[in-house]
């Protein structure tokens, strides 16, 4: 072990100050010019040497069937792309999108074919919009599901569905046993259909698919428990488009058939035309079905009434019984009586057989309610008794040859498949079409595209994500923390029990902000401020649970109390950014733990605030290891540097689902170890810095001209020295230079508000007036920070190592919109790379990607889509990748050009219900990851999807699971230990989506969901500095978690609540790519 492994800890730390302190009195007694050079000397040998740790590199060898999948088109006879761009954009006289009508009175149709009409009493239910999720619950939800009980079972022949989870198990906490009792036989009968059963019914453009199927766990394991319900069908009927991974997870989930409503109607039209508003939806890279799951999208213009009985919205509302004094209704119906039976019977009848042309079988789905509907019991009576005259009087009517009848989603999809196979089973059936794609940008009227909410208060989008990926990590450490105890044998029982109240507090809490008013920003100021409580207490309760088992496990259940570790970033009110703590670097040694939340090993700069700008960082491996010391500048002024607060940057290298402690010690002067950043400012005369700071300061540059550069010999980055605007990034190896153009713009608002999307014109740029530059520059990192006051505080950061992060720019915003009013902000880059007819791709819910085309006909808000973690631009030779930990929305409207729409203010209302603009803008911070990259070989790919490199997939995971880091100043050797779970890190390709430990109402322990994810990458980009194997051959339970036993272990469906195999801990597992795998665990 050689002569410092054979000493105690504290003996070595010893061994090692007296070393370093020697080092530095010689260095005192130096030259200064000699000093200089040995220091640059020694740096250069720890920056080059083992200090850094092994080089993990892996030689690339992408698997053959990756490969084939990124070269492949869509497998589908219909193409969303298409779609959008070969729509017949027509409309009526009232700006309303025209839909093809059928020219025959069905009146006067004699021996028409069977019709069946299933008539689905529903209510949706916002979880918060006009009001708070607790006051609808409160006011009217309660209600409903009240009523629900009492009216089905008075009325044996009606029907009823319900979506949202979260207010259904609000509601079961009220209830009687002998009532739940009730609901269960409701449901047996088939009167009452549970549909998606997710905790919400979820925006689909700005959710991550992460706490997409973190709440659709929640949801259908509460069903699961409380009402022995798994659901079949999907009802996702108010999300403002529809993005082509929802398909794909709930059919993983055990749901055979969905439904849809909010379409472009234009778009709808083309499927008219084509009989396609029944499909079966399939994933791109799908080549023989295995994802299709049948889709149904409603015809017509919205879910209430008005629109769902068949194409005249003016037949219709005289089929809206419900009168509720004081109500505000567009109702016209009267109440059935003999007279006027035959007469509404009829006007009834042509509706629903109008309705039929649109679909190639004669079955029919006919919603009756809207929003929180029947919440009256009046209303109850009034539909059901009225429709039960007409329905009574219509299938008499033997001439008509019509079947009306009460049901669910699940009579309509039964009917409709049974009528399929009958046709087909007697020669004349047609097939369903497949498509492929998505249904973004959506729009009801003439140039109101809602594409607007994909960028609406975007300081929340940041929060939800921010708390996804630490809920996720704290899932992952209670789990661990669990099967550690066990293996220990330790009880963990109270601590689990503890930790599983703090998880499901912040799981629900995330869950309902997935709610498509909420993450979306379209929902009244009051409403926004509760959801973001609610993050807040997520946020809280997973940080809690994230120190508490951190400190358990260094400790190996030595101590469990006090809790001395804290987070080093925090969030004390719900309304302000992240702060990161200044932390109190001790003489004796202040510990810093990291947790790695990825299936991956990973080396990674960190950059924390400390409070002393002498010391030194001590590794696990009790190593003095390279450090740089940067300056961190004063808010209020332009260039004043704080002389006691400082930015300590490291190298943190750590294996997956590791904590690993590292030693912080203060020192009274400059070590070798720790290098002072210099500092340059441009744009200003005025440079303020303490004679107590340490950094060398190049003379201020108040008129600047020449491009300022700054490299890490990998690559060059050029800057406008009197705009900040990056121009262009040079690749210092090739020579290759790639114009980027970097600038900030604003749009002014025609008629946009919280959905839509309306400019008034092209944009204008950002800032009139010169902003003032600061770079600093060491061997580990440099950073370029642009101020443009009073509005963005632009940084850009270079890595100088480890390699693999040295390809990549990093860039921070803090954008403060509170004094542009009526303005919508964008990040544009105009570059050089030619994409062919303005094509590019957008990824859909951090899951896959998919391929946009702007449409010069239309209006700039028609070519907005919706990015949720990255945007590809690309041309025969190079790609520019932008990632994003944030979701936004995105466009490319000139050749080689990207913007990013990152803040709206908004004074009015866009009509679309909210009522009220937006103008609740914080200071909100956007963080990207720009990369160009060269093809192996020079192709363009006509393909409708496309993937990641695969060292871009590793920067997004930098993005999307940053390294946790928690700190105590409590001087004891018990944390200083590792905790190293993975016997293996897994190849780049596979995530670890979930290891999380599902629990019983009482909060028992239920087993461990394990879900893998084996993500899709492009095969065409080197991969010179990988981190990890690219493909898995041999993965299996065993050789992953090889310190732990198991009792059980289950391949099910997404959610766990089916069965579908027992599996071997030594099987190898073998996952296609892009494919999800769902394991129920007992360890």
């Amino acid at each position: 072990m050689g002569l410092l492994g054979n000493m105690k800890f504290r003996h070595r730390l010893a061994a090692v100050a007296v070393f370093v302190m020697t080092s530095f009195g010689i260095y005192l007694y130096l030259p200064a010019e000699v000093t200089q050079l040995e220091l640059q000397s020694q740096h250069k040998r720890m920056l080059m040497g083992r200090s850094f740790g092994s080089q993990m590199k892996y030689a690339s060898e992408n698997a053959p069937d990756m490969c084939q999948l990124t070269r492949a088109n869509h497998h589908a006879n219909i193409s969303s792309l298409d779609l959008y761009f070969n729509a017949e954009y027509n409309l009526k006289s009232d700006g309303e999108w025209e839909l093809p009508m059928p020219s025959v009175d069905y009146r006067k149709v004699q021996n028409p074919k069977r019709l069946n009409v299933v008539l689905v009493p529903h209510s949706h239910n916002d979880p918060g919009w006009l009001k708070t999720v607790n006051e609808y619950f409160s006011d009217q939800t309660r209600h409903i599901l009240n009523n629900m009980v009492n009216k089905l079972t008075q009325f044996p022949k009606m029907t009823f569905i319900w979506t949202e989870t979260v207010y259904f198990s609000m509601w079961w906490n009220e209830l009687d046993d002998a009532v739940k009792v009730h609901v269960r036989r409701l449901i047996r009968r088939g009167q009452l259909e549970i549909t998606l059963g997710g905790w919400v019914m979820p925006d689909e453009a700005s959710t991550h698919y992460v706490s997409v199927i973190d709440q659709l766990i929640e949801g259908h394991q509460w069903l699961w428990e409380n009402l022995g319900v798994r659901p079949e069908n999907s009802w996702s009927i108010d999300p403002f488009g529809y993005s082509g991974t929802m398909p794909y997870l709930w059919l993983s989930a055990g749901m055979s058939n969905m439904v849809i409503q909010r379409v472009h109607q234009a778009i709808k039209s083309s499927l008219i035309q084509q009989k396609a508003l029944e499909f079966n939806w399939r994933q791109m890279w799908d080549a023989k079905g295995s994802t299709d799951i049948f889709c149904h999208i409603m015809p017509y213009m919205l879910y209430n009434i008005k629109y769902t009985c068949g194409p005249s919205p003016f037949a219709c509302v005289h089929f809206d019984f419900r009168h509720i004094p004081g109500d505000f209704s567009e109702s016209r119906a009267r109440e059935i009586t003999n007279e006027t039976l035959h007469e509404s019977a009829e006007l009834l009848y042509n509706q629903y057989r109008s309705k039929s042309f649109n679909f190639r079988y004669n079955t029919i789905l006919v919603p009756i309610g809207d929003d929180f509907r029947y919440d009256k019991e009046e209303e109850w009576d009034q539909q059901y008794e009225n429709y039960e005259k007409l329905i009574q009087y219509m299938n008499s009517k033997s001439e008509w040859n019509i079947n009306v009848q009460w049901g669910t989603l699940q009579d309509y999809f039964q009917l409709t498949k049974q009528e399929h196979t009958n046709q087909k089973l007697s020669g004349s059936s047609e097939e369903f079409p497949v498509l492929s794609g998505d249904f973004f940008p959506y729009s009801d009227r003439d140039s109101e595209y809602w594409t607007g909410y994909y960028s609406t208060r975007p300081f929340d989008k940041y929060f939800s994500r921010d708390v996804q990926s630490t809920l996720q990590a704290a899932d992952m450490l209670n789990t661990l923390n669990y099967i550690f105890y066990r293996s220990w044998n330790l009880n963990s029982d109270l601590k689990f029990f503890q930790h599983s109240s703090f998880l499901q507090t912040a799981r629900r809490a995330l869950g309902l902000f997935m709610h498509h008013d909420a993450i979306t920003g379209t929902s009244k100021e009051f409403v926004v401020e509760d959801y973001e409580q609610y993050l807040l207490r997520a946020y809280n309760s997973s940080q809690e649970v994230i120190k508490l088992t951190i400190q358990s496990l260094l400790s190996k259940g030595k101590v469990e109390s006090p809790v001395v570790f804290r987070p080093e970033t925090v969030r004390t009110t719900y309304n302000t950014l992240p702060q990161k703590q200044v932390i109190a670097v001790q003489g004796y040694g202040t510990t810093v733990a990291f947790f790695n939340p990825l299936a991956q090993a990973r080396r990674q700069m960190v950059h924390l605030l400390v409070n002393s700008q002498f010391l030194d960082v001590l590794s696990y491996s009790h190593e003095i290891i390279p450090s740089q010391i940067s300056p961190v500048w004063h808010k209020e002024e332009d260039a004043t540097v704080s002389d006691d607060i400082f930015e300590l940057t490291f190298l943190v290298e750590i294996q997956p689902f590791s904590i690993l402690p590292f030693v912080l010690y203060k020192k009274n002067h400059q070590t070798v170890s720790a290098y002072s950043s210099t500092i340059t400012v441009v744009n200003t005369e005025q440079l303020a810095v303490s004679a107590l700071v340490n950094f060398k300061q190049n003379r201020p540059e108040p008129h600047r001209t020449k491009p300022i550069t700054v490299d890490n010999k990998v690559i060059q980055l050029t800057f406008d020295a009197r705009t900040g605007s990056l121009l262009q990034l040079l690749d210092m190896a090739s020579g290759n230079v790639t114009e980027l153009n970097l600038s900030f713009l604003f749009y002014k608002s025609q008629g946009s508000g919280a959905y839509l999307f309306y400019p008034s014109g092209q944009p204008t740029s950002l800032f009139p007036n010169i902003p003032v530059i600061r770079v600093s520059e060491g061997p580990l990192v440099t950073c370029v920070e642009i101020s443009y006051q009073p509005y963005i505080t632009h940084r850009v950061t270079l890595y100088h190592h480890p390699p693999h992060l040295t390809s990549a720019i990093f860039i921070e915003n803090v954008l403060s919109m509170s004094t542009l009013k009526n303005k919508e902000v964008i990040m544009r880059l105009h570059t050089d790379i030619n994409n062919r007819d303005l094509s590019f791709f957008t990824d859909q819910n951090g899951f896959q990607f998919i391929r946009r085309r702007t449409n010069p006909n239309q209006r700039v808000q028609a070519n907005y889509f919706p990015m949720t973690s990255a945007v590809l631009l690309e041309d025969d030779v190079r790609r520019l990748t932008l990632l994003s930990a944030q979701p936004h929305g995105a466009a490319s409207l000139d050749d080689g050009q990207l913007e990013v729409m990152l803040d709206r203010q908004l004074l009015f209302d866009d009509n679309r219900g909210m009522g009220e603009g937006v103008n609740d803008n914080k200071p909100t911070v956007s963080k990207f990851v720009i990369m160009v990259e060269h093809r192996s070989s020079p192709k363009w790919s006509s393909s409708h999807y496309s993937s990641l490199s695969l060292q871009a997939m590793s920067f997004n995971d930098m993005l999307q699971q940053p390294l946790l880091t928690y700190y105590t100043t409590i001087d004891s050797e018990v944390f200083f230990r590792s905790i190293t779970p993975l016997a293996t890190p897994l190849s780049c390709d596979l995530s670890i989506v979930s290891l999380r430990s599902l629990v019983t109402g009482n909060l028992n322990y239920n087993g461990t969901s394990v879900i893998l994810h084996r993500r899709g990458y492009d095969c065409d980009f080197p991969q010179p500095d990988l981190q990890c194997q690219p493909s898995e051959t041999e993965l299996s339970f065993d050789n992953l978690f090889q310190e732990f036993s198991f009792s059980n272990i289950y391949e099910t469906t997404l959610t766990h609540t089916v069965l579908k195999r027992p599996v071997n801990p030594k099987e190898i597992l073998n996952i296609s790519p892009m494919e999800l795998m769902a394991f129920h665990v007992q360890f």
